[in-house]
C-alpha cells in the first residue's frame, strides 16, 4: 500500500466516523418533534374554532324555535274542550293523554325566519366573528312540534398550507314542543 492509498483510506475512515457518529441527533429529534407539535396545536384550534362555531349556530336555532314554539294554536287548544264526552272520559279512563300544546305553524314559522333575521342584523355584536352565511334550510311543524334546520359558513382561524381549507360548512337541527306543567 502506497502513501496515497493510505490518505484514501484515512479520509474514508474520517468520513464514516462522521455518519456513523451519534453527534446532532437529538437536534433532529427536538425539531421533528417541536415541528410535530406546532402542527397539532394548529390542527386543535381549527377544530376548536369549528366547534364553538358549531355550539353558537345550535344556540341561535334552539332561539328561534323556542320563539316560534310560543305560538299558540288558541282554536285547536280550546276545541272539545269542555264537552260531556271528555268529561266522562276524563272520569272513567284516569285523564286525558296530553298530546302537548298545539302550534300555530304559520305563525311558528314566521316567528323563526324573524328571530333569525334579527340574528342576522346583529351578527356583528352578538355572534361570533367566524361564522357566516347563516340560513334557514328546512321548518317543519306538525301541530305540537316544531324542527328547525339552520346552515352556517364557519372560516378558520388558521389555514394550513398542507390542506388548504379555509370554510367549513356546518349544519344545526333543533327540535322542540311545548307539554303542560303537571302539577
Amino acid at each position: 500500500m502506497g502513501v496515497k492509498d493510505l490518505a484514501i483510506t484515512a479520509k474514508e475512515s474520517l468520513s464514516l466516523k462522521i455518519v456513523r457518529s451519534n453527534r446532532g441527533s437529538v437536534s433532529v429529534l427536538i425539531f421533528t418533534l417541536f415541528i410535530l407539535t406546532l402542527i397539532t396545536l394548529l390542527i386543535l384550534a381549527d377544530i376548536s374554532s369549528i366547534y364553538l362555531a358549531k355550539r353558537s349556530l345550535t344556540q341561535v336555532t334552539e332561539g328561534a324555535a323556542q320563539r316560534g314554539a310560543r305560538n299558540l294554536d288558541s282554536k285547536e287548544y280550546y276545541k272539545n274542550a269542555y264537552t260531556l264526552k271528555n268529561l266522562a272520559s276524563n272520569i272513567l279512563s284516569g285523564g286525558d293523554q296530553d298530546p302537548g300544546i298545539p302550534i300555530d305553524c304559520a305563525k311558528a314559522s314566521h316567528d323563526a325566519v324573524s328571530t333569525l333575521n334579527d340574528w342576522n342584523l346583529l351578527n356583528n355584536s352578538v355572534a361570533r366573528r367566524n361564522i357566516k352565511d347563516v340560513s334557514i334550510t328546512d321548518i317543519s311543524c306538525d301541530g305540537f312540534q316544531i324542527a328547525i334546520l339552520t346552515s352556517a359558513v364557519a372560516t378558520l382561524p388558521i389555514v394550513l398550507p398542507f390542506t388548504g381549507i379555509s370554510e367549513v360548512h356546518i349544519t344545526s337541527h333543533v327540535g322542540i314542543f311545548d307539554e303542560r306543567k303537571i302539577p
